[in-house]
């Protein structure tokens, strides 16, 4: 019966393309998030428009639009808000209502933008297991919650437009 070792060459084969990926990502991850953020987009579901813009640089917000939400729902959503959070930092907050229901009642999501660190994190949510809010906190990459349908991009002014046909 023959055995199924590792020999040395398949050692050494397995090292090199997982130290060849590791580089690959890197790479990627410092071309794709290089920079300081400027500002932030939040994304309500399939919009390919921002629905609230937060300047880091003016510590200002915009909205652009106002979420289409039933009637039964006293509150206009986005709500943005300023303050100090718990640290003393100056804060805005946006919060949106989610698509992810409890008992037939759709939940907020609150995103935190932290102006003096420069970075996100969704401080408030109700998703299965809190998936959301479990992203942490965020100085470059994307937050995402597929059950509320909303996303966080950063645009950063090392933000390059690339022509990939040319």
């Amino acid at each position: 019966m023959k055995q199924w070792g590792l020999r040395t060459r398949d050692i050494v084969l397995t090292a090199v393309l997982l130290l060849l990926a590791g580089g690959v990502f890197l790479v990627v991850r410092y071309i794709t998030f290089n920079g300081d953020p400027s500002y932030a987009d939040v994304y309500y579901g399939t919009s390919s428009e921002p629905i609230v813009s937060v300047n880091f640089d003016t510590g200002t917000a915009n909205i652009n639009y106002k979420q289409d939400i039933p009637n039964t729902y006293e509150k206009t959503y986005p709500i943005v808000e300023d303050g100090q959070n718990d640290a003393g930092h100056a804060v805005i907050w946006v919060t949106l209502l989610g698509d992810y229901e409890i008992n037939g009642v759709r939940q907020e999501l609150v995103v935190e933008f932290d102006l003096d660190r420069q970075s996100i994190q969704i401080i408030q949510e109700e998703s299965p297991q809190n998936i959301c809010s479990r992203q942490g906190v965020s100085t470059g990459v994307p937050l995402i919650c597929l059950p509320n349908r909303v996303r966080v991009e950063f645009v950063t002014s090392g933000d390059v437009d690339i022509d990939y046909l040319s």
